[in-house]
């Protein structure tokens, strides 16, 4: 209001200002203020002992979920409409497009769509006393996902993801035109891009919401292993596809205050980035993936022996180790294909990156389900409490004795900690080091599937009841 009257009501810069000023302060209203609304939608109503009155109801699970996507956040929708005349009035006096106006809230609304289903989802999956963390949480992922980094100097060529891009969309209407993302370097217009990705994500976040949301909270399972494992992979595909392949720039290199250029990024920095983000997604996974208690006894009593055999015993490994292998040969194909790597660059050591990755994920993933099965108050809790303790302890000690031990010191931190992953400086001389280095991991692996084995032999096994025996009254004729 301010620029707009400072500019004079007939100056299209201040009618330009006061339509930023409106239309942020619908965004900041729509997707924060109705996402912390649909964040408490399904654990308020929990926490209320109401929620199982809406589960019996004659609705289908698609109308609960669009009722509790549209109607949490209702009173955020009013705002915004009524903020709705002033975003007009001042659109029509900076003499902005209809097309371009239309957009913008094209943007604002599917984006938030999006946004509430995934806090749907959230607050489905919460447990008491958890909704501040996961509301700081969702804040933490709309600052993260509004951020600028596709430049044409960046190596992500995807725009502001979040709905707060919609405000550049009608001041900047010449430039926003000529705005593009690079999808495995293809250049694709920023508009369709972001309503095809807030489509299909609210379709996945609808998914898990309507396969749980009229089943009891003490059996949720947001996807199955198989939906869970292709969410994974689609995750995968866009970090990966908006990667920047086309321009091998990377961090600005200053001197002084002076920027001279950009580094370029050499293959083995670009495998390792692109590695660690694929674990990371693929971790995640596994950890979604974790069986508790409950779900193994309801494994148990529909497949009998059988839920606790040597296959079983390796859950959820396959998926964990089945996606970050094809994540990994994907990345070293696309490295071949788009950067052309120098002689120093080896396929094979880039490859057995990819295994020593598998390798300890693998591991992890195993460790955590077995403590997830144990007889304690919070199982998976203390789980990670420990890997996190022994990942630092393990680091502590192996830097210490780095000075004195070199190449064995390497050698055994990459049997205890993912760290210094650069296997393509040790790779020269020392095959049969690493090669066995990796064989010790998966030995490591099967530890883990052994000691679930036997966690899981105790579901079936019936525990031995040694019968009391009371102390028989003696008769009358006895005394």
């Amino acid at each position: 209001m301010w620029s707009f009257y400072a500019y004079g009501p007939g100056n299209d810069t201040g009618s330009a200002a006061l339509f930023t000023f409106a239309f942020s302060l619908q965004t900041i209203i729509l997707l924060i203020g109705g996402g912390i609304s649909c964040l408490q939608s399904v654990h308020r109503e929990k926490e209320l002992n109401t929620f199982d009155y809406q589960r019996v109801t004659r609705l289908t699970s698609l109308e609960l979920a669009l009722g509790k996507l549209f109607g949490a956040p209702l009173m955020a929708y009013f705002v915004v409409l009524c903020l709705m005349p002033l975003a007009v009035f001042a659109a029509m006096a900076a003499h902005f497009s209809v097309w371009l106006f239309v957009q913008a809230y094209l943007i604002l609304f599917l984006g938030c769509i999006a946004y509430h289903a995934f806090a749907v989802l959230a607050s489905m999956m919460l447990g008491r006393g958890t909704s501040a963390v996961v509301i700081f949480i969702y804040l933490v992922l709309v600052g993260f996902t509004s951020t600028y980094t596709g430049g044409v100097k960046s190596n992500w060529q995807l725009q502001m993801f979040s709905p707060f891009a919609g405000i550049s969309v009608v001041p900047h209407g010449p430039d926003w035109m000529h705005t593009y993302d690079f999808f495995f370097g293809q250049s694709l217009a920023h508009l369709p891009v972001l309503l095809v990705l807030y489509a299909i994500f609210t379709v996945w976040f609808l998914l898990g919401i309507t396969c749980n949301l009229k089943r009891d909270p003490s059996v949720y399972e947001i996807y199955s292993p198989v939906q869970a494992f292709c969410f994974a992979l689609y995750l995968n595909i866009l970090v990966l596809g908006f990667f920047n392949w086309k321009a091998p720039t990377g961090m600005p290199i200053f001197v002084g205050n002076t920027l001279q250029g950009y580094s370029t990024l050499q293959p083995a920095e670009i495998e390792l980035s692109l590695l660690y983000a694929s674990v990371l997604i693929f971790f995640v996974l596994g950890v979604l993936l974790l069986r508790n208690r409950a779900r193994v006894r309801r494994k148990v009593g529909a497949l009998g022996d059988a839920a606790a055999g040597w296959w079983a015993s390796l859950w959820p490994a396959p998926y964990v180790l089945g996606g970050i292998i094809l994540a990994g040969l994907a990345i070293v194909e696309l490295i071949r294909i788009y950067r052309q790597p120098l002689e120093y660059w080896s396929i094979a050591s880039a490859l057995l990156e990819v295994a020593f990755c598998a390798g300890w994920i693998t591991r992890d993933v195993l460790y955590l389900q077995w403590m997830n099965l144990r007889r304690t108050r919070r199982p998976l809790l203390s789980a990670f409490l420990y890997l996190i303790v022994f990942y630092v302890c393990a680091g502590f000690v192996l830097a210490a004795l780095a000075r004195f031990m070199g190449v064995r010191t390497f050698a055994l931190g990459a049997l205890l900690v993912p760290w210094a992953l650069n296997i393509s400086s040790q790779w020269n001389g020392n095959q049969a080091l690493l090669v066995g280095i990796l064989a010790g991991l998966s030995a490591e692996a099967l530890f883990f599937a052994f000691l679930q084995r036997q966690k899981l032999r105790e579901f079936i096994t019936p525990p031995v009841v040694v019968p009391v025996m009371t102390p028989r009254k003696p008769s009358l004729m006895e005394r």
